[in-house]
């Protein structure tokens, strides 16, 4: 399927939701958001619809702020989408004016939103991550550690002297994956230059010992 893309101001956002109910795309399929962060301040709300199940659609986008961002419901033009606009408003913190304000997924108590990219997972940087030779051993001999996805650098995120990490240090930051760490310009040796072996065929200097694999040396003179 191939989907036009209708890129909405945050104002027309309701109106142009109407103009393509009517259009003819009745059907409600998803509305989602993506975290922006590194490249805008933003959360991108992205919603499609088409004329049924089995045809090309229309997708909506718009941009609202990563805080306190508010778009206004569509709820009314798509009663599916009530159930999506509460997903959003948890996972992202987005809130629908005229929507429905229960949380969906999150306990009504729960802090913050987890699906934002500079959102911490506790779980994650109180417990041990694996990639050790024996499981619950993460710093055994012969294994480099492991960040998890979504835990920052802790030069990033938590105490730290100074101002608090904007969000694209953080963006930055939360990649997972290997360790490294941050060598300073001298702090290693370095890596001796690799020699050049001889060409195929070509006799060794006199004097010069044969390198392992290079064969028997050749025989020749009189006995």
């Amino acid at each position: 399927m191939v989907d036009a893309v209708r890129s909405v101001p945050l104002s027309g956002w309701l109106d142009a939701a109407r103009a393509a109910r009517a259009e003819g795309y009745r059907w409600f399929d998803w509305l989602g958001a993506v975290d922006e962060i590194g490249r805008t301040d933003s959360i991108r709300i992205v919603l499609r619809v088409a004329p049924h199940p089995d045809a090309d659609g229309v997708r909506l986008e718009t941009l609202v702020p990563r805080l306190a961002g508010e778009l206004a419901s569509v709820r009314d033009v798509w009663a599916g989408a009530a159930w999506h606009e509460r997903e959003v408003r948890d996972f992202f913190g987005v809130t629908f004016a005229g929507g429905d304000p229960r949380p969906l997924l999150l306990r009504p108590d729960a802090v913050g939103h987890p699906l934002l990219a500079d959102s911490v997972l506790a779980a994650r940087v109180m417990r041990e991550w694996p990639g050790a030779k024996e499981p619950g051993d993460a710093r055994a001999a012969g294994r480099r550690r492991t960040v998890p996805p979504g835990v920052p650098d802790p030069a990033v995120w938590g105490d730290r002297a100074g101002e608090p990490a904007s969000a694209a240090e953080v963006a930055a930051s939360v990649q997972g994956g290997r360790m490294r760490s941050r060598a300073t310009p001298g702090s290693r040796p370095a890596r001796p230059a690799a020699q050049a072996r001889p060409e195929a065929g070509a006799r060794p200097a006199a004097g010069a010992r044969p390198e392992a694999g290079d064969g028997p040396p050749e025989r020749g003179g009189a006995r």
